[in-house]
Formats: C-alpha cells, structure tokens, sequence
C-alpha cells in the first residue's frame, strides 16, 4: 500500500524543489516510511535528466536506502554515463553498494581503473567492500597494486579489511 495522497504529495514536491536540504530531508522520509513513494517513482526522478540534481541524489539515495532490487538496472545506467553528474554516479554508486547488487561489480571496477574523478571512484570502492565477493574482492586487490594515495588510499584500506 502507497502512503495517504497527502503525505505521498508532501514529500515529493519536498523532494523536487532540487533545494538539497529538503530533497534529503523527504528522501529520509521515505527511507523511514518504505509505502509513502513507490520504488519505480523513485526510479523515475532518479533517471530523468529533467529533474533537478539533488531531486535525483535524494531518489537514488532512498532507493540505495530501500534496497529495492528492481531499481538496479535503472541506477546502473546512471553509473555507466559517464554524461551524467559525477556527484550523482557517486550517490548511485553508494546505494548500489547499499543494495549489495552483484550486477554493479564490473561497472564499478571500470570506473575505479578510468579516468573518473576521486571522489566518484571513493564511492565504487565503498560499494564493491558492501558488495562482496570474489570478483569485487578482485577488483580492489587489483586496484591496491596501482598504488593509490590519498582519500581512494584510506578507503581502499578500509575496504580491504572488510572484504
């Protein structure tokens, strides 16, 4: 069951207003009650480039948050553009961690060898460590031999430990 009409109303036209305070604010809202937005409207403001940024992080952000499986193919096509916002491939990359969706681990690996910006490639390792496994355990061992410094360094460090 969907939240009432207008509690469903007031935390989307909170989420739109692209005001970064109040998008987050009704994305935790959501987070807190998982029937007040369905998942695929989510996946919508999420995906379309007509809505504002932070509209769009505070989507992906209660998406990663839900762990809704059914809105991984959407946020991996977020990740994958490399068109899109580095600020949100880095949000996407974090809820995709969040999910722990398998289906990400080679998306993640190729930015973390690109040329993407630090702080995107910060959030695909945190999301291969959340993620786990063999291949994503790969992929940052790999990673470590390339030598990092700085902010990707201290979260590959950490990550390590975790895997």
């Amino acid at each position: 069951m969907v939240g009432t009409n207008n509690e469903t109303t007031r935390i989307l036209l909170g989420m739109l207003t692209g005001d970064p305070m109040l998008a987050m604010e009704s994305a935790k809202e959501v987070i807190g009650s998982p029937t007040a937005v369905e998942p695929s409207l989510l996946g919508e403001i999420a995906s379309n480039k007509l809505y504002k940024k932070w509209s769009r992080i505070a989507a992906v952000y209660a998406l990663g948050f839900l762990e809704h499986k059914g809105s991984a193919t959407t946020l991996i096509r977020i990740l994958k553009n490399p068109h899109e916002d580095p600020n949100l491939r880095g949000h996407v990359a974090e809820a995709l961690g969040n999910m722990r969706e398998r289906k990400a681990t080679v998306e993640l690996g190729k930015i973390l060898f690109g040329r993407g910006q630090l702080p995107l490639k910060k959030w695909c390792i945190y999301a291969l460590a959340e993620i786990g496994g063999n291949q994503a355990g790969s992929i940052l061992r790999q990673f470590q031999a390339t030598r990092p410094t700085g902010v990707a360094a201290k979260e590959l460090k950490s990550a390590l430990r975790k895997i």
